[in-house]
């Protein structure tokens, strides 16, 4: 059978880019209506969708979400849901997300701030899957600039948030990574997709090995596990959602050694963890 891609589109140019660069695969363009600017824009955007996606001959379909958690992260978190119930309702194989090798860049830097390891720096991944729905990125070995002159020709509609510097990874973009450059006085992104795509294979490898040891483990076994290595062997335990930040593994590992049976440990993604008698624990998925 054929993979059915549903590509998260949202008329900008990085979209339109991805929807020409799939154009033979026939991907379902899916557009999310966050409804968080005014009326006008939220018009303009979604007449450049209808007029783009008849241009390319594409399939179109439209969900609005109410965002509910804080600033940027709970726009993509409503976003992502969104998305991930289309792919099941339309019978998708995978979500197509439009990321070029800049925008892994920019997740590194924005991982690095806020403390991270090996699975900080690996940035973006080409494909991975996050509460069992895939997630494609068929253009991260292309640049930025790439990738838009793809669909120039469209008139992508042009998103004027992306132009401020109030969200952090806004500032990645347009402070930090043009301060990188004038003092490497180099390209910093193909540096740090290569440093990337090192992390990359050091992490595979222990990932491996975490796979294997996480069948059946103790809290002892868990808690004896090196630092460096700690959170690999998490990982493989949650089997699924977002990678803790430093700070939440670190608190994991506090609430392990601590052996409070008569408390849980909630992490960032949503799932409890109980400590159970006999140097046991139990993981409680988010419903």
């Amino acid at each position: 059978m054929a993979e059915r891609l549903l590509l998260a589109f949202s008329g900008g140019p990085d979209s339109t880019g991805l929807a020409v660069h799939l154009r033979d695969r026939n991907p379902l363009l899916a557009y999310v209506d966050h409804r968080l600017r005014g009326r006008a824009a939220q018009r303009e955007e979604r007449a450049a969708v209808r007029r783009i996606a008849r241009d390319l001959g594409l399939p179109l379909v439209r969900t609005r979400v109410r965002v509910e958690g804080p600033g940027e992260a709970g726009a993509r978190d409503a976003r992502y849901r969104a998305l991930e119930a289309l792919v099941l309702r339309h019978g998708c194989t995978a979500i197509a997300l439009g990321h070029s090798a800049d925008d892994r860049a920019e997740t590194i830097l924005f991982q690095l701030r806020r403390g991270t390891g090996l699975r900080g720096l690996v940035g973006m991944r080409a494909e991975s899957r996050v509460r069992g729905v895939r997630r494609v990125r068929p253009a991260l070995q292309l640049r930025r600039a790439e990738l838009r002159a793809l669909g120039a020709h469209l008139r992508p509609a042009e998103d004027r948030t992306n132009r401020g510097t109030h969200q952090t990874r806004a500032r990645c973009r347009h402070i930090l990574l043009p301060q990188l450059e004038a003092r490497l006085d180099e390209d910093p992104v193909p540096l740090l997709c290569e440093l990337a795509d090192s992390a990359e294979r050091v992490r595979a490898t222990l990932e491996s090995r975490a796979r294997t040891r996480s069948v059946s483990i103790s809290r002892s076994e868990l808690l004896a596990e090196p630092a460096v290595t700690f959170p690999y062997l998490v990982e493989a335990i949650r089997g699924a959602g977002p990678p803790l930040t430093r700070d939440g593994y670190v608190g994991l590992r506090a609430y392990l050694a601590a052996g409070r049976g008569d408390r849980t440990h909630t992490t960032p993604g949503g799932e409890m963890w109980c400590v159970r008698p006999h140097g046991a624990f139990e993981i409680r998925l988010p419903t």
